[in-house]
């Protein structure tokens, strides 16, 4: 029972001290998440009894890790704490079912050769990850979003991707423990083991030596950039009356940083939704902004609400829009958020309950954009994400497939407070620099701005709720990682690899059995 408690205790606290939180980030500690799980799995009773005791272990480090979830939910949308927290729980429970699962498969081949349980363990939390992925929406706890912190342990996503990398840790660090508790040729897979994390940490010190972080301070090709921070209070910025003096803000802040470097024409960033109004509607303040950009010789990408009317002309769709001005202050173009937020973009239909209405602030209900399509002027070619479009690796994918040549991601986290949420999501779309070999520009309204080159680190980073601006500077990249390639067929292999495992251990089982009855 004592075991099975410190099993317990370890999930908890490596979910909760590997991903960014409050006390101390340690990300390697993430590790024992898988790792308590398959030991609290294989002395489990039955597979039901697996299932449940994996599932509520991986709730509490859940918890733990993602509860400033209840915040928005009760300091915007005004529920009272009690039931803030029950949302709170029961996204955590749907995200960490996948714990569960995990720890009942290790229950049911618990039989199994102890080098086969690591691998097929390895391949099932890989393949937990992408499915959770792209069922529930939220893939916010991964593996390897926690490892992002420490670039050298990730490197490796730039071939397999961030989902098949967390799962390949896996495989190590089972391949170590069970060697190390002497199970079935100990010594030969502890020294496996072994092998496997030298071998990840030598391909990252290898990819990041290659590449030195100051490599692009003298490249000339280089593009500047100019990230203006308005630091504007979530619950402010869509009173209509404090329009004007947001848009006042941003344009002293983009005046003043533009003083201090005449010669410099760069491509200035504002957040998501930086201006709360209809931009293309507005008569008053658009021309305004559009001036601004027009004297400046400057590119300017906004986030902003976007409204087109449908053909009936009886209603307006509307959407979470980036716009990108020209150098003469015109629209060139315009990216359309594809996956939208639940209760914070849209009410999902089976939920659509007038209380949550309240989190929708500004405009209401936006439609999904369809078109992923980088936004281009000269040579440059913007693949937009906005906000946590940046946590999905098959958007970023698709942005570079379409012909993006940097990756901007405008965000704004001020919905969730001083709390660890927004380097978690820093640290996540990080790794959609690896994985797709295209530097990232990350501008925010609360922080954390950021400029992140295609090894995954942070080689500018701006300060959280401050009012700022940050120069700073990125390459243009063309190449495509062997991820890029062969992303799509990853999946359907490791579910192959698989099954073919699993029958291959059946056959042999039942081989056994028929010489010795």
């Amino acid at each position: 029972m004592l075991h099975r408690i410190l099993m317990g205790l370890g999930v908890f606290t490596g979910m909760w001290l590997g991903f960014a939180n409050d006390v101390i980030h340690l990300p390697p500690l993430i590790l024992l998440w898988p790792l308590g799980l398959v030991f609290l799995g294989r002395t489990s009773l039955s597979c039901l009894s697996a299932l449940r005791i994996g599932w509520l272990c991986s709730m509490g480090g859940g918890l733990a890790t993602l509860y400033w979830l209840a915040l928005p939910v009760h300091n915007v949308g005004g529920l009272p704490w009690l039931p803030a927290m029950g949302c709170a729980i029961f996204i955590t429970a749907c995200v960490t079912f996948a714990g569960g699962i995990f720890a009942a498969a290790a229950y049911q081949w618990r039989h199994l050769p102890a080098w086969g349980q690591a691998i097929l363990l390895g391949i099932a939390w890989f393949l937990l990850e992408e499915c959770g992925a792209c069922v529930l929406g939220f893939p916010w706890l991964s593996v390897s979003g926690a490892l992002a912190a420490w670039p050298v342990m990730v490197q490796f996503a730039n071939v397999l991707g961030g989902y098949a990398l967390a799962g390949l840790w896996t495989t190590a660090i089972l391949l170590c423990a069970f060697g190390f508790l002497g199970r079935q040729r100990g010594v030969m897979m502890l020294a496996a083991g072994g092998l496997l994390v030298i071998g990840l940490f030598s391909y990252g010190w290898r990819q990041l030596s290659a590449l030195p972080v100051s490599s692009n301070s003298d490249n000339p090709d280089a593009l500047e950039v100019l990230f203006v921070e308005g630091n504007i209070d979530q619950n402010q910025k869509w009173v209509p009356s404090f329009q004007r003096q947001t848009v006042d803000l941003y344009l002293t802040l983009t005046e003043q940083a533009l003083a201090t470097h005449p010669h410099k024409n760069p491509l200035i960033l504002w957040p998501e939704t930086a201006m709360p109004f209809f931009f293309e509607d507005n008569r008053l303040l658009t021309p305004r902004i559009r001036a601004l950009v027009a004297r400046s010789d400057a590119l300017l990408l906004l986030g902003a609400p976007g409204r087109e009317n449908n053909s009936t002309h009886t209603e307006s769709k509307i959407y979470n829009r980036a716009f990108l001005l020209g150098k003469d202050g015109t629209t060139i173009g315009y990216y359309d958020k594809e996956h939208l937020v639940p209760f914070g973009e849209y009410l999902p239909e089976w939920l659509d309950w007038q209380f949550l209405e309240a989190l929708l602030q500004g405009v209401g209900v936006y439609s999904e954009g369809q078109s992923s399509a980088p936004l281009r002027d000269g040579n440059l070619a913007l693949g937009v994400l906005i906000c946590y479009e940046g946590i999905f690796p098959w958007l970023a994918q698709q942005r570079v497939e379409d012909g993006a040549n940097i990756l901007v991601d405008i965000s704004n986290d001020g919905w969730f407070g001083n709390t660890p949420a927004a380097r978690q999501h820093l640290y996540l779309t990080t790794l959609r620099a690896i994985e797709q070999n295209r530097w990232i520009l990350r501008g925010t309204n609360t922080g954390i701005s950021a400029i992140v080159d295609t090894r995954g680190r942070l080689v500018l980073q701006g300060a959280q709720f401050t009012t700022q601006t940050l120069w700073g500077r990125a390459l243009l990249e063309h190449e495509s990682s062997l991820y890029h390639r062969y992303a799509p067929w990853l999946p359907l292999l490791a579910t192959a690899f698989l099954v073919v495992l699993l029958l291959c251990f059946m056959v042999s089982r039942r081989s056994t059995q028929a010489l010795h009855p």
